[in-house]
């Protein structure tokens, strides 16, 4: 994006470069991958390093990151005042399910996954906070849409550009539009397949001060389909629950 500030930038990309490989680099390892001169890149390394969020490895010159960033971000996660009114929650509809809960909002045409309880199924979903979905593709989109204005609804959708990622993807404004519709009619959104064929999901929107979010249960198709009437009551009363308080 235009808007993004480039020191910050790299700074991301070498914490997920360094989540990618999973082991130390150099200097040289760390420039090719990022496509970053060297000199710049050493002075960010350097920076990173000198603050604490770096190590580097004097028997090889290699960096790895230290677990600073760790701590620091697990007490600001602890202390989110949003999560941690709703992680009992989350964690609730989770251990009632044993599915995978996770809590989203959206960003642009995105679904930007706030926090993930992972279920207790040998077999189930994987996400992760902080992963990002086309709106189009999943309960989490769906339900987002369908808090918004109608007419902010479909101005949105018809902007979208949609791409097939499964046989059941849905890939057209009109087909969104009228899947989110029946949601609305039944008070809660599935999605059967629309990113992977055996993925599939169920959710609903909710208001938390005055920003919309969604709650949705995500596992293997055959689990959804089988127990979507279930999983589909859970929704909606933690949805009430939460939106009374």
């Amino acid at each position: 994006m235009s808007s993004d500030v480039k020191s910050a930038v790299r700074v991301l990309q070498i914490f997920q470069l360094f989540a990618e490989l999973k082991t130390p680099a150099s200097l040289a390892t760390v420039s090719q991958r990022l496509e970053m001169p060297k000199s710049s890149c050493q002075a960010l390394l350097r920076t990173l390093e000198a603050h604490g969020y770096l190590a580097n490895r004097d028997e090889t010159k290699d960096y790895y990151p230290t677990r600073k960033l760790f701590e620091e971000m697990r007490v600001i996660v602890e202390q989110d005042p949003l999560l941690k009114d709703l992680m009992p929650l989350l964690q609730a509809l989770s251990d009632e399910t044993g599915e995978t809960v996770f809590l989203a909002r959206r960003q642009g045409v995105l679904v930007h996954y706030m926090e993930v309880v992972q279920g207790r199924q040998a077999l189930r979903f994987a996400g992760l906070a902080g992963d990002r979905r086309p709106l189009y593709i999943g309960a989490a989109g769906q339900s987002l849409l369908g808090g918004m204005p109608k007419a902010e609804r479909v101005a949105l959708v018809n902007q979208l550009e949609f791409e097939r990622y499964s046989p059941n993807t849905i890939v057209s404004a009109a087909a969104l539009l009228k899947q989110i519709d029946e949601g609305l009619k039944k008070g809660w959104f599935m999605s059967i397949g629309g990113f992977q064929l055996e993925v599939s999901s169920i959710g609903n929107f909710v208001w938390l001060n005055d920003s919309l979010y969604a709650i949705v249960i995500a596992a293997p198709t055959q689990r959804i389909e089988r127990n979507q009437k279930s999983i589909s009551r859970h929704i909606v009363d933690l949805c009430a629950r939460v939106t009374q308080r």
